[in-house]
């Protein structure tokens, strides 16, 4: 199947065509006899030239990845394994608005991604993200299928007529990637946030220890309706506090998250999982999202400090947005008062704002919490000043 997918490279790839891989942590390595699946598109790109690669969250080393083999190379949600990456474009862009992007001014030629077979056809994997919107849009998919890897993806009645081709095979499964255990402040943190919970709530969390706390930490049932689904949720099933089935975009974790995730059909496309409208009806929806920089009226800054980039935006304008709009719900944006020596209150935002202050509802630290509904500007610049030097 190796010669079958270099040949289709070969074969298909012209001048001026435009390429998108499949992301997360079941991004593309190698096939089975262990070829580098991003240095074949990267040699072949750069034997046709004028190649345009769209990436999206890349979470893992984009091993083989040579960008000057591009014409350009687009990223929508840079993510830690494109940080390294030089000779690239990050698209500051929310996760909602990723579909109209991909169906629009940035719509591929063809979608390369891992693939699994179950039942008698196709599923995506560890990762639904924007994939599905492009099958429903007609972009052909090129398949490589892993036998190994777990069938998360809701089934879709796209899937089984959508134009496939299976072009190689792999058995090397999603990348592991388990979060790092909460201390002490992502506790009390979490408490903190836990309080602002209403009975019967939907709840959005993020990755990271704070969202590991909040999940580890709470005492009644939570329905997830998230972005990322990690570790931690595993442990809320099992503990019967799991209320429903849970929905996301993404799987984020460990062997276990990925068993526990086999069969259940619990990954659907970005334009579900951050559809703003879709979240805010219905029972309330409680938003966490966390901060880089934070300004005194509320302004969120979650991409980086100055020229020095951690992420995209992602998400959070999307969500925080939902929170506000839900009945009963909750914009809340979670930190610690101190991270790395530094506080994240700022004067003035280093880089332009991820979510408008208009769309946080409570800030919340280890310390405790503001409410800023009802404050006017002068009212959240002192709220926010006494939360931070308590």
């Amino acid at each position: 199947m190796t010669v079958g997918f270099v040949s289709w490279l070969r074969r298909s790839l012209r001048p001026g065509m435009t390429i998108a891989l499949g992301d997360g942590v079941g991004g593309l390595r190698a096939l089975d006899d262990g070829t580098c699946v991003l240095g074949e598109i990267s040699r072949a790109a750069g034997e046709v030239g004028g190649v345009r690669l769209i990436l999206g969250w890349s979470p893992l080393p984009l091993a083989g990845l040579l960008p000057a083999a591009f014409a350009e190379v687009l990223t929508l949600m840079p993510g830690w394994g494109a940080r390294a990456l030089t000779a690239t474009r990050s698209i500051p862009t929310s996760m909602s608005a990723i579909p109209a992007l991909l169906a629009g001014p940035l719509r591929p030629d063809l979608l390369i991604t891992r693939m699994v077979a179950r039942g008698g056809t196709l599923a995506f994997s560890t990762e639904v993200s924007w994939q599905q919107g492009l099958i429903d849009a007609g972009v052909p998919v090129w398949a490589v299928i892993d036998g190994s890897a777990p069938a998360a993806g809701a089934v879709h009645r796209g899937v089984a007529g959508a134009d496939i081709d299976v072009v190689g095979l792999c058995s090397d499964g999603p990348a592991p990637m388990p979060g790092r255990a909460p201390e002490a402040v992502h506790e009390e943190l979490a408490d903190n946030v836990l309080r602002l919970v209403p009975p019967g709530a939907r709840l959005q969390y993020g990755p990271g220890q704070l969202g590991t706390a909040i999940l580890q930490r709470a005492q009644v049932p939570l329905a997830i309706d998230t972005g990322l689904l990690t570790d931690a949720v595993v442990d809320l099933d099992r503990r019967g506090l799991l209320a429903g089935v849970p929905s996301a975009a993404y799987l984020l974790g460990g062997e276990e998250l990925f068993v526990w995730a086999d069969g259940r059909e619990i990954l659907r496309g970005i334009e579900y999982t951050h559809d703003v409208t879709r979240l805010a009806r219905g029972g309330p929806f409680v938003s966490v999202n966390t901060a880089i920089e934070i300004d005194p009226y509320g302004q969120v800054n979650v991409e980086g400090i100055g020229d020095r980039i951690v992420g995209g935006v992602g998400g959070h304008p999307d969500y925080c947005t939902a929170g506000r709009l839900s009945s009963g719900g909750l914009s809340i944006v979670a930190v610690t008062s101190r991270f790395d020596g530094r506080s994240p209150l700022v004067e003035r935002l280093s880089r332009p704002a991820s979510t408008p202050a208009h769309d946080v509802d409570v800030i919340v630290t280890e310390c405790g919490h503001v409410d800023l509904r009802g404050a006017d500007w002068d009212q959240r610049r002192a709220l926010m000043t006494d939360l931070f030097e308590r």
